[in-house]
């Protein structure tokens, strides 16, 4: 990520505040909901990013926009944001910002592939056996793969476990190959 920096000095900055005005939770949900908007809404980011529109327009437009529907720090955040023109950053620091708070809450993400989708008791299982290696609460995102044949692996931040057949197969093929054989 280019501006990984400038987003984590921001989304630190947001948490911060939200969590010393007892806002977090909301500060959540709103950021999800502008997010939201501007998924759907490629044009809002445009808008709010570009150089081509005033700065005052843009405010104008977070306050028509997002006034009394998101929580007052999150605005003033976004506002700040265009005063300093870092709007095309708010992608990123959307990410960053959920990362910190999650790990504040104690979440890790996991992200597990697998040949076909889990059952829930092995889903469970998993996410709990992984919450005991880890000591933090587990959230699972499943991706289903039919290339790694069969096994499960396992991704989390930098960390992977990967117990698929798939890659055991390959680290196979790669030791008969250099293997001294007579």
């Amino acid at each position: 990520m280019r501006n990984r920096a400038v987003a984590t000095r921001y989304a630190k900055a947001l948490a911060n505040t939200a969590k010393k005005g007892g806002v977090l939770d909301g500060v959540v949900e709103s950021f999800a909901g502008v997010m939201s908007v501007m998924d759907d809404n490629a044009n809002v980011l445009k808008l709010l990013a570009g150089p081509h529109i005033d700065e005052t327009k843009k405010k104008d437009f977070i306050a028509t926009v997002f006034a009394g529907k998101v929580e007052p720090v999150l605005e003033h955040f976004l506002v700040m944001l265009v005063e300093k023109q870092r709007m095309e950053n708010v992608v990123e620091i959307h990410d960053e910002f959920v990362r910190l708070v999650e790990v504040d809450r104690g979440l890790t993400r996991a992200r597990v592939t697998t040949a076909v989708p889990l059952a829930d008791d092995l889903e469970q299982a998993l996410a709990a056996k992984l919450g005991e290696v880890t000591g933090n609460t587990i959230v699972l995102e499943k991706e289903v793969d039919p290339s790694v044949l069969g096994g499960v692996r396992v991704t989390m931040g930098d960390r992977v476990i990967d117990g698929t057949i798939r890659t055991n197969l390959e680290r196979l093929r790669k030791q008969f190959s250099q293997a001294d054989v007579r």
